[in-house]
């Protein structure tokens, strides 16, 4: 009984480390999976706005030869 009570402060420390571990990776795992998300949130953004611009341009023809 001695010599649990000798490594339990040792196993609480690894315990609490090992918690501490698990809550920082999931901080900048959530971190990391928002910045991708906004970047591609940007990208398909970007296309759409490529694809109105195209869009303006083709009318701006048709009407400018009339």
């Amino acid at each position: 009984m001695e010599n649990f009570n000798y490594y339990l402060p040792l196993i609480f420390g690894v315990l609490i480390i090992a918690v501490f571990w698990y809550v920082i990776r999931k901080i900048f795992k959530a971190i990391s999976n928002r910045i991708n998300n906004a970047d591609l949130y940007k990208d398909d953004l970007l296309n759409v706005l490529e694809e109105i611009r195209d869009e303006l341009k083709e009318l701006n023809k048709k009407n400018s030869d009339r």
